[in-house]
């Protein structure tokens, strides 16, 4: 994912977190606040409690992987915030990408 798409600082992070919408299911939570660009921005974060690095690297790419394929159905002019949580590990690629756009669905951000 290009640089331009990514939410790399701490505090637009935090930013999100704290002044976003928060919306989850079993193995993800979706944090979302409208930003002033043309395009989505995205950090997608594994903490500990997903497991060792390993399995935290894996979340992520596959999280990465299912955005990609959101992204043409997405409105723009979000920061989104991705967390991973442990049972993202034994899901299968279909049932995240769905449940992906359930939150997005949920939270308004598909494009109509």
């Amino acid at each position: 994912m290009r640089r331009k798409f990514r939410l790399t600082r701490n505090g637009d992070i935090y930013r999100v977190r704290q002044e976003g919408r928060t919306l989850a299911n079993v193995f993800l939570v979706l944090g979302f606040l409208p930003n002033e660009l043309e395009q989505n921005r995205i950090a997608v974060i594994g903490g500990r409690a997903v497991g060792g690095a390993v399995q935290r690297n894996f979340a992520k790419r596959r999280i990465r992987a299912a955005f990609h394929d959101l992204q043409t159905e997405l409105a723009q002019g979000y920061d989104l915030v991705l967390i991973a949580r442990k049972p993202i590990l034994n899901v299968d690629y279909q049932t995240l990408v769905d449940g992906m756009r359930a939150l997005a669905r949920q939270a308004g951000l598909m494009k109509d």
